[in-house]
């Protein structure tokens, strides 16, 4: 399941960053073209990822899958795709 929920989230990633990254190329620059479509890229693919990891780690803690992934996946995703958001930006962009 969880692979599944990788491709998905990759495939999904796929198709945002590069449509991301067409739109900011044209915008602005491609090296920020490509800071926006490798962390959409990266962001989507650990959302989906983890999103679908959380209910199986809630049901093998015995915990209820419903209550336990919710705020967890939100704060963890928000907080993670900041740091990757940044991450990419140090390494493409000459900061």
């Amino acid at each position: 399941m969880v692979a599944r929920e990788f491709r998905v989230g990759l495939m999904l990633g796929l198709l945002l960053g590069s449509v991301a990254f067409v739109l900011a190329s044209v915008v602005y620059n491609r090296s920020l073209g490509a800071v926006i479509g490798l962390s959409l890229l990266a962001v989507c693919t650990m959302a989906a990822t983890v999103g679908g990891a959380m209910p199986l780690v809630a049901r093998a803690l015995h915990a209820d899958p419903a209550v336990f992934s919710n705020p967890f996946i939100s704060t963890f995703v928000d907080a993670t795709g900041l740091v990757i958001y940044f991450l990419i930006a140090k390494a493409v962009l000459p900061i």
